[in-house]
């Protein structure tokens, strides 16, 4: 039987509260034209779990951090997530209101359709999918890449024979995706149980990290200089515009709670579990980020050497501590930004396998699979991992290239973020079913709020790090985020008008 596009607007996606989770659930997704494909085997622990290891802040708090402390210095490094911290609260609350009403495995790209009239529904889920998935991908590489710079760093401290090569980097890069994928294979209760043990993993690891580093170093700035001290190494004579300019370290940091929508459909009960896990993680990672920025910065022994390191965290633990310390910390970074990689991974695959279900993608019928008892879409993890690896390529010949990919990451997805809430705001203001989770009369205020914030900070996030402007330092991020843009509006007229209709109906068949 032919599929039927899922409606825009639920009017009523209320269930018998007396019924068990797995019914609920069930039933909940059912509404929304779903057939249930996953075992609901994550908890709200997980849940939160998922999401706060899928921002990373520990192993990702300084891979910007010479760059930061070019423009702004320590004031940009911590008041930098001091201001960042409440405009991402308030996406993060827009977010799970929607993930409380539309408990699906596509997250924003499905809110997109869902909120927005049936003319402009394919166009807004199509674009927002596209634009999603470039910053998914791109977040998969930054930390693959940097996972490998920790590999690396870690045995150049602990040998003699030292490793300094773009080669043996990609190389590595390769090897990580592989081993993500090998353990992503396990299955959705192999990666809760992953998620409990990374918990407990991230949470010792930043105390040790923070305790030990201060008390080990030999001298210590004072807090004049930690809380107060503004350098601008940068070109530009705006104070205010460098300060701007730092905090993309915090805008790196703190992205990627909304993973945890993507695990939506093996989520117990996830109609609540979800919406506060999101929250849970952004508190759990603004507290985690401004504890390390002050550890870090009360152990800085030479500005200068760091900003110029080629991996400044490394550089950190050794001139804190000592060279076996500076091992210990780094395995204990290396084995969270592996884990950070293991569920981007996944939500990344989860993502992209909700697309093929609704016939987004090309050849969807193949990438429409899950495999095995364990119910993984295997097929979409591999293609990911290719991706990941033909992309990366170019910066055997550039580190100008490698250097954008990471901008492009944080304002694609960023953008991703904002489009439901601006699809809510002209299509369906007050008609958003209320899920257990729902603002009330802050709803409409705090949408606006998210929106404006992600329009400034995506274009703050594509001016030049310094100035004057030369293609060494132009920031290409606005090339590539207007070429991923682009490139999904050429797709939808060449392909997605005539074979993509919206989020599709797999009650009524199976589409694959």
């Amino acid at each position: 039987m032919k599929e039927k596009p899922v409606q825009h607007l639920i009017e009523d996606t209320s269930v018998d509260t007396t019924a068990a989770p797995s019914d609920d659930d069930a039933k909940r997704l059912e509404s929304l034209g779903y057939k249930q494909e996953f075992d609901r085997e994550i908890s709200l622990f997980v849940q939160a779990g998922f999401a706060f290891s899928c921002m990373g802040v520990l192993p990702n708090w300084l891979v910007g951090f010479a760059g930061t402390m070019n423009a702004g210095g320590p004031m940009s490094l911590f008041w930098g997530f001091v201001v960042v911290a409440p405009f991402v609260t308030l996406i993060a609350l827009a977010m799970s209101e929607l993930f409380s009403a539309f408990p699906v495995n596509g997250g924003v790209y499905s809110w997109c359709y869902l909120l927005s009239s049936p003319e402009w529904g394919p166009l807004m889920s199509w674009i927002c999918g596209y634009i999603f998935l470039a910053g998914q991908l791109s977040t998969a590489m930054t930390l693959a890449y940097s996972l490998g710079e920790y590999i690396i760093a870690t045995w150049n401290i602990a040998n003699t024979y030292q490793i300094d090569n773009q080669g043996a980097n990609i190389g590595i890069y390769v090897a990580v995706l592989i081993l993500g994928i090998t353990v992503n294979a396990c299955g959705l209760k192999f990666n809760a149980w992953l998620n409990r043990v990374m918990i407990g993993w991230v949470t010792i690891g930043t105390l040790i990290i923070v305790i030990a580093t201060p008390l080990m170093a030999p001298t210590h700035p004072s807090g004049k200089w930690v809380f107060s001290e503004f350098q601008n190494y940068t070109g530009w004579d705006n104070v205010g515009l460098v300060f701007l300019l730092g905090m993309s370290q915090a805008g790196w940091c703190l992205i990627g709670y909304e993973n945890g929508a993507h695990l939506a459909e093996g989520t117990r009960n996830a109609s609540r579990s979800g919406p506060f896990g999101i929250l849970f993680s952004i508190v759990g990672a603004v507290v985690q980020a401004l504890v390390l920025c002050i550890g870090t910065l009360f152990s800085i022994q030479d500005v200068k050497e760091l900003q110029e390191s080629s991996f400044p965290v490394a550089t950190l633990f050794l001139r804190a501590t000592n060279r076996e310390m500076a091992v210990f910390f780094l395995v204990i970074v290396t084995v969270t930004q592996f884990g950070c990689l293991c569920n981007i991974m996944l939500a990344e695959a989860q993502l992209m396998w909700s697309m093929s279900r609704d016939k987004c993608m090309p050849y969807h019928h193949f990438w429409y699979k899950l495999h095995s008892k364990r119910r993984i879409p295997l097929r979409i993890m591999i293609l990911q991992a290719f991706i990941c690896a033909i992309v990366i390529l170019p910066s055997l010949g550039s580190k100008v290239y490698w250097s954008a990919i990471m901008s492009t990451a944080i304002i694609c997805i960023n953008v991703s973020y904002g489009l439901p809430y601006v699809c809510r705001l002209i299509w369906s203001r007050d008609k958003l079913p209320k899920g257990p989770f729902n603002l009330g009369r802050w709803s409409i205020p705090i949408n606006i709020a998210a929106v404006t914030w992600v329009v400034f900070f995506s274009v703050v996030l594509c001016f030049p790090s310094t100035n004057p402007v030369n293609p060494i330092t132009m920031n290409w991020s606005c090339l590539m985020v207007g070429a991923a843009f682009l490139l999904s509006l050429v797709f939808w007229f060449t392909y997605g008008r005539e074979h993509y209709q919206g989020p599709v109906q797999t009650l009524q068949g199976d589409s694959k």
